[in-house]
């Protein structure tokens, strides 16, 4: 009888590891396509309008437009070759297993905290106040990138050092090798600096802005360029949020239920759950473009920048001599 139904659990785990494995798959290759595609075009955008020059909240857009690409190449290529078919890098290359987790850490670590200032710079520009607007400065905002992407580059220097590829049982396994670290890794990074902080940051700026917005004569105190970085804000807020949400919930449950003793059906299913739920967190970096064609001063100016494009391609072609 015992033998009976761990035939039948076995096969449902199978089957449902079958139901995962093409919705996750189909999921990574959306945001990757998708997110490079639209990442291009946003940096073709930014470059062509210059806006990012004298901006703060534009300059954060930008930068962080560049985070996002390498999230998704060397994040969301890696996980669908390795989720889907079976090719993980990491069990190959100790070089490889130190540096890519904290590659990819860098830079959306860098990518939430630029998405928390951009909150908080249009929430200043949307203020009534016109001293409070004057606060928004690009010679701060340069200041505050550089500071950013120093700062998490030293927070993963450990990773480096702790990560490694090791050999347990006959099976290599990437892993942290120290256990403390191991913990602050997931329980505080994982859970806070992607997860929890950013959103209620983004979450409450992004409330004062719209308050800032609904106020009577607001909007017309405000250059035309502000209004489209503010509104171009607030719609990727609601972008990180609906991404973020879900797989912040699943974060906490998993922390919650960590000393629970689980069956084998239910760790299965909840294997399989983290795996589509690691890929849907992809999404905040993928999906910037589209929220910032909800502007319609931006798709104008994605029409502009790719004629020009096209038109100084079809300029400098060289035609060979007869």
């Amino acid at each position: 009888m015992s033998s009976n139904n761990n035939t039948s659990i076995t096969s449902a785990i199978l089957q449902l590891q079958s139901a995962f494995r093409y919705p996750s798959l189909i999921l990574g290759f959306i945001l990757l396509i998708g997110g490079v595609l639209g990442n291009i075009l946003n940096i073709i955008v930014f470059i062509k309008v210059g806006n990012y020059k004298k901006n703060a909240c534009s300059l954060y857009m930008f930068i962080h437009t560049f985070l996002d690409l390498n999230v998704l190449l060397a994040g969301l290529t890696t996980r669908i070759l390795s989720a889907g078919f079976q090719i993980d890098f990491t069990l190959m290359n100790r070089i490889w297993c130190q540096t890519r987790l904290r590659f990819i850490d860098i830079n959306s670590e860098s990518t939430f905290t630029l998405i928390c200032l951009q909150a908080i710079d249009a929430f200043i520009c949307s203020s009534p106040s016109v001293v409070v607007r004057q606060k928004s400065n690009i010679r701060i905002a340069r200041y505050l990138i550089v500071s950013t992407l120093c700062f998490w580059s030293i927070h993963e220097i450990p990773y480096f050092i702790f990560q490694d590829l090791v050999i347990v049982g006959g099976t290599p396994m990437c892993i942290t090798t120290n256990a403390i670290y191991a913990q602050y890794r997931s329980y505080f990074a994982a859970l806070c600096i992607i997860t929890i902080i950013p959103i209620i940051v983004i979450s409450i700026f992004g409330f004062l802005t719209v308050r800032h917005m609904k106020a009577i004569g607001v909007t017309r105190l405000l250059s035309s360029l502000t209004r489209q970085t503010v509104s171009m804000a607030l719609f990727q807020i609601l972008a990180v949020l609906m991404f973020n949400g879900p797989y912040s919930a699943w974060q906490i449950y998993s922390v919650i239920t960590a000393n629970v003793v689980k069956d084998n059906y239910r760790r299965a299913v909840e294997q399989l759950i983290n795996s589509f739920a690691a890929t849907y967190d992809y999404g905040p970096f993928a999906s910037s473009f589209y929220c910032y064609c909800l502007s319609k001063r931006f798709r104008n100016q994605l029409i502009v920048s790719l004629k020009e494009v096209v038109g100084c391609i079809h300029t400098n072609q060289v035609f060979p001599n007869p």
